[in-house]
């Protein structure tokens, strides 16, 4: 949508001029706003609520879908130190799976049981990214011969057959090497040689079609042993997908490593320095803290091969690479130095997780005992101790050493990552004796696992400061949630850190829906400031050519970036933050069509991993049968679209494997009714799919009983066919679904309700919540109100608002609105900014005004108060 168009969605109404915009109001109706709703808003200046959090908006950064390398670090040669090959410390590889030591598991059976988690093994060269140029004239081998130091023990050994041929490596990049016109370029290469050999060599950067952009001609020179090549190289073309080359004419036999190629202008013209385009952009959110480096990366897929902070610093050849559990090494060009520098440059504060001998429980949960848990605590230790120790301490002058004298903003620490129960409740009780004894300054953040605040971790730990929990949730979640966190203990001592949050399943790859739902999961959060004070949205990055996770804040590729529609949502947020929340409340009089339609929609018949068969369906209206299936008569009448669905006698039988099975019945559109079918199980992990709101084949909601292997039941959305998002929270079954038997299911569609029983017991009942959501807050410093207002219907509300104790107000206020024309809208690399905030005068403030509030909008209404 236009900005234009977006002025007139936000158009502002005031009671005393409604009839002199009468030609801009014909003008939103020609846009088919016909249908709009009213709201009642009361703003209540003089009752205070709990406080805002300065510091409620931070991010967080991982080394996930190559965020940072090929992304935010700035590096364009992957694979520079050839170290990508080498199976991770202590895993194997058998059948193309790389398997971790059989050693137990963390949380399997209070830490005795042993995990079979593999994951596959994807690496298919010695040298990943590397190839040869001409290869009928070149060898290429990976040696362990004479190696350039302990952190890089593989070099490339480049066998030249013949004097005379041009022949050597190339380097593809990540999915390409982007050379812009007019940017410089730092290249530099190390090579071996025994001292017999002095060729001519050339570096290139090449493009897709094999013409060479640029060149740079070195002499290798007679000295045996390793030698260092830099050049500085300027472009006067463009080309995203280039290509480098190192070929070389003379026969003989060299040795190459660590070969770089870094832009000269990176974030700040930092050395060593990040990707300006995606490091602004985080730097433009102003987070109060930065969270690295992980998330599951800092556990790592076993223990022996998890981060190691120390390995991060100093010159960047002498560091080791780390895999990362997301399938993909990391130079760890961006470490410990570079994120702290990065705080520092965009005015965070650092908040850094250390492992603390646990490896990922998702995966292996391989972990430490004993004495040797004293060695993590004293790594995390020294990493305080490097951040802001002084320099006469051995950090504080490694610190200096490598160009930071002064100390770093760190002011927060997480003792692992989502790790929760018993043992790590236990465990967490040394690291947080121990920090906070040496440094009490800093503050101290507890895991809580993936989920809610966990009572059973809490009840093991001595001292919580802050509690951290991970909240991914599904379309409208948050809506029909808004008060999550209005029930939570204050008496506890501990304030809510929400570490990692997003909306981030049914809303394709991050919609409009999933930006105004995030809005309302923050709003819950600030309106209960006085407990949530810390949060950060997850995956900050995604390089689009490594897909790793289905929502992402910030997308790029080698070339291009673009912000979804949250991150100025969140943007929004961070700039318009209260000092204190002041009551308000809102009143939406709908008709009664409005909520009679809010489940409109056909049926249909699923399973997830699962062998079902359905039979005797039947639709109910007013107490009248209007649909009754006939399998043997009617063959055709249903349609199967995914998976194997075949009539046997007189029931609809699916007999695939796999998720997303799905069959609907046509040419129906339905409100207000009951469904009754019966159902049989007769394979699989699960139970029965029942969809119904069904839009298209891709479009509907549906409840699913049975599932998580047969123990919960859902009322979910799916949109584009597989995103599926829970609607409801699961309710857990009553009794396990046999295999063989059949029973009957009732579904009882409402107005705004489902209702779904199985053998007349009932099962789960989801009401759809209100998306029209309001918080209202005050800034002291300038004395201004501030009300945020959520509007996920698809349609616009003329919202009537009343003031009250307060004296007077300007005549004048701003709006600043974030809208979209569609549900499924979002930013794209062709659009990058079809969907951001626009900025709006209201005249004529009054006491009592009203405002016509966009469908599938996030508005902050400022309005300054007069003495």
């Amino acid at each position: 949508m236009s900005g234009k168009l977006n002025s007139f969605d936000s158009m502002i109404l005031s009671k005393k001029n409604f009839y002199k915009y009468s030609f801009a109001a014909s003008l939103i109706c020609s846009f088919g706003y016909l249908n709009a709703q009213t709201a009642k808003i009361s703003i209540h200046a003089d009752q205070f609520g709990a406080k805002v959090s300065p510091t409620l908006h931070g991010a967080f950064f991982e080394e996930i879908s190559h965020g940072g390398e090929g992304g935010l670090y700035a590096e364009l040669i992957q694979n520079r130190g050839f170290e990508d090959s080498q199976v991770p410390l202590g895993d194997t590889i058998k059948d193309g799976k790389l398997i971790p030591p059989r050693t137990p598991h963390y949380s399997i059976d209070n830490g005795k049981g042993i995990s079979d988690w593999w994951m596959p093994w994807t690496v298919k060269s010695d040298f990943p990214a590397w190839s040869a140029v001409n290869s009928d004239d070149v060898q290429l081998s990976l040696t362990d011969k004479n190696p350039l130091n302990s952190a890089t023990p593989h070099s490339l050994q480049i066998e030249i057959k013949k004097d005379g041929a041009i022949t050597g490596v190339q380097n593809e990049g990540f999915w390409g090497i982007n050379i812009q016109k007019g940017e410089t370029y730092l290249l530099k290469f190390y090579v071996y040689t025994d001292g017999n050999y002095d060729g001519k060599a050339q570096a290139s950067l090449v493009s897709k079609n094999g013409s060479n952009l640029l060149n740079k001609s070195f002499t290798i020179t007679r000295k045996k042993g390793w030698v260092l090549y830099t050049a500085e190289l300027t472009s006067t073309v463009t080309d995203p997908k280039a290509h480098f080359e190192l070929t070389f004419y003379k026969q003989g036999t060299i040795q190459l490593d660590f070969v770089s190629l870094f832009p000269k202008h990176t974030f700040k013209n930092r050395p060593n320095g990040l990707r300006a385009d995606l490091a602004q952009k985080i730097a433009d959110l102003k987070p109060s803290f930065l969270r690295w480096p992980g998330g599951c990366f800092v556990e790592g897929v076993n223990i022996q091969s998890a981060p190691d902070w120390k390995e991060t610093i100093g010159p960047v050849e002498s560091r080791k690479s780390t895999f990362s559990v997301w399938d993909y090494y990391t130079s760890n060009g961006f470490g410990y130095d570079e994120y702290l520098r990065y705080c520092e440059d965009i005015g965070a504060k650092a908040l850094y997780v250390f492992n603390v001998g646990i490896s990922c429980e998702m995966r292996s949960g391989t972990y430490v005992t004993g004495d040797t848990v004293q060695q993590y605590i004293q790594s995390a230790l020294d990493a305080i101790s490097y951040a802001i120790d002084p320099v006469t301490t051995k950090w504080g002058a490694e610190r200096a050493k490598n160009g930071h004298p002064k100390p770093y903003p760190l002011e927060y620490v997480e003792v692992g990552n989502e790790q929760h129960g018993e043992l790590y409740g236990k465990r967490y009780n040394l690291f947080y004796n121990a920090i906070h004894s040496k440094y009490p300054q800093i503050k101290i953040i507890a895991n809580m696992g993936i989920g809610d605040v966990d009572p059973n971790t809490l009840k093991y730990m001595d001292h919580v400061q802050y509690s951290d929990e991970h909240s991914y949730k599904g379309a409208y979640w948050s809506m029909a949630n808004y008060n999550h966190f209005d029930s939570y203990p204050r008496d506890k001592g501990w304030d809510v850190y929400v570490g990692e949050y997003a909306t981030n399943n049914g809303v394709g790859r991050g919609n409009i829906i999933a930006s105004l739902s995030d809005a309302v999961y923050i709003m819950g959060m600030e309106k209960n400031g006085d407990l949530v004070t810390m949060s950060s949205y997850a995956p900050l990055l995604v390089n689009v050519n490594d897909e790793d996770w289905p929502v992402n804040l910030i997308n790029f590729d080698n070339e291009k970036s673009f912000a979804r529609i949250s991150y100025y949502m969140l943007k929004m947020m961070n700039e318009n933050k209260p000092t204190i929340n002041i009551h308000s409340d809102v009143k939406l009089e709908q008709p009664a069509n409005v909520l009679n339609d809010a489940f409109k929609g056909g049926i249909g018949l699923a399973t997830w991993d699962t062998h079902s068969e359905y039979k005797d369906i039947e639709i109910i209206q007013k107490g009248k049968t209007v649909y009754s299936s006939d399998f043997i008569n009617h063959p055709d009448e249903w349609k199967g679209l995914r998976g194997d669905w075949r009539i046997k006698d007189s029931a609809y039988v699916q007999n695939a494997d796999g998720a997303q099975t799905f069959a609907y019945l046509p040419n129906h559109s339905l409100s207000d009714y009951t469904l009754t079918l019966k159902a049989r199980k007769l394979d699989g992990y699960n139970g029965f799919i029942i969809p119904f709101a069904v839009k298209d084949s891709n479009t509907f909601d549906r409840i699913h009983i049975g599932a998580w292997v047969n123990a919960v039941t859902l009322v979910e959305s799916v949109t584009n066919g597989y995103d599926v998002g829970n609607l409801s929270s699961p309710a857990r079954l009553p009794f396990k679904i046999e295999k063989d038997k059949w029973y009957d299911i009732r579904v009882e569609v409402h107005g705004d309700s489902v209702a779904a029983y199985m053998d007349n017991q009932l099962l789960i009942k989801y009401k759809e919540p209100s998306k029209y959501f309001l918080l209202s807050g005050v800034d002291k410093a300038k004395n201004e109100i501030i009300v945020k207002v959520v509007n996920a219907y698809n349609v616009p509300y003329i919202s009537k608002i009343d003031l009250s104790g307060i004296t007077k107000v300007a005549k004048t206020g701003t709006i600043t609105t974030l809208s979209a024309d569609k549900p499924d809208a979002e930013n794209s690399f062709a659009y990058p900014t079809k969907y951001i905030p626009t900025n709006h005068v209201i005249n004529n403030v009054s006491k009592d005004f009203e405002i016509k509030v966009a469908p599938y909008s996030f508005n902050i209404i400022r309005i300054k108060m007069l003495k």
